[in-house]
């Protein structure tokens, strides 16, 4: 039995599509980008130079002064703050506690290997998942409704064959946020090994230093419950239907990079994410699953995502 994952999860975005194969670069684009921004931007603007001006008497000898706070005024004004768009995810494959609350996200992952294929065979497939947010995570619910299409047709899995996953999500702190989600509610396709899983999430952002362009300047915590997917190799032979603990941890090593080790409930994984351009909401995942001896052997995981 393999555990299709995708990742939001991620876009976004966010990274997001939490039965899927990278999980986050797309949800947590888009769910984390606004967290992220809104410190970079506030960031740079408290590192401008404060302007004032001395109203108490307009005499000539502080006309220079007063010519060089106009300069400074005109240059504060043509500055470009645009927002950081590209944030790394905070997980691979585990669902986390933040969410898309509005815009559309979707996201692209390929596995070298797969695991347990209805064919016997374990070849190489890619997933492709979709979706969109709804609501206001800050003031009220968030919610997504996403679609994974977790097979092209290899290792007897039918082509398009996926799932519908719902999530809700809410914001309680800045930089903390909690999450309940029901993946593969729904399932299309007849030849398809998705699991009905229910989960709960959290994920708490810790800053360790004041700049978000430091290194190491962020760690995202991700600790979870949840049961179908979630489950241990054993539970699944077994046909139990418990729940199991999974968790993640991601080190944001600089701006536009995180490493990411995390337990899915049955497999060790670690990877990379990467946002190669600030502007962009893009984001690229790359990690190895199964390090600690689940499934058949190591399988190396590819995905891009990206929200708007």
């Amino acid at each position: 039995m393999r555990t299709l994952t995708f990742a939001c999860s991620t876009l976004l975005f966010l990274p997001l599509l939490c039965s899927t194969t990278l999980a986050s670069p797309v949800a947590q684009s888009t769910s984390e980008m606004s967290e992220t921004s809104e410190v970079e931007i506030n960031q740079q603007t408290h590192n401008e130079s404060t302007v004032t001006a001395d109203n108490t008497g307009w005499s000539d000898s502080n006309y220079n002064e007063l010519k060089d706070i106009k300069l400074q005024l005109q240059n504060i004004r043509q500055r470009n703050f645009t927002p950081s768009r590209g944030v790394p995810s905070l997980t691979i494959a585990n669902p986390y506690g933040f969410g898309a609350d509005r815009g559309f996200y979707s996201g692209l992952s390929y596995q070298v290997d797969t695991r347990g294929g209805l064919d016997g065979e374990n070849d190489g497939d890619a997933t492709f998942g979709f979706g969109k947010g709804f609501g206001n995570a800050q003031k009220s619910i968030g919610a997504e409704l996403s679609y994974s299409l977790v097979s092209f047709g290899q290792n007897g899995r039918d082509f398009g064959s996926g799932g519908f996953n719902l999530k809700l999500h809410r914001k309680i702190a800045r930089g903390w946020g909690v999450s309940a989600g029901w993946n593969s509610f729904l399932s299309i396709g007849d030849a398809n090994d998705l699991e009905d899983s229910l989960y709960l999430s959290t994920t708490k952002i810790i800053s360790l230093k004041e700049k978000v362009s430091a290194p190491f300047s962020r760690v995202g915590v991700t600790a979870g419950i949840g049961n179908g997917q979630f489950r241990t190799e054993d539970d699944i032979a077994n046909d139990n239907s418990n729940f199991n603990i999974f968790g993640s941890l991601a080190f944001r090593v600089a701006r536009p990079v995180s490493f990411i080790t995390e337990w899915t409930g049955q497999d060790l994984a670690m990877g990379l994410s990467v946002s190669p351009v600030r502007t962009l909401p893009l984001t690229i995942n790359l990690g190895a699953r199964d390090l600690a001896g689940a499934g058949d052997g190591v399988r190396f995981v590819f995905g891009v995502g990206t929200g708007f």
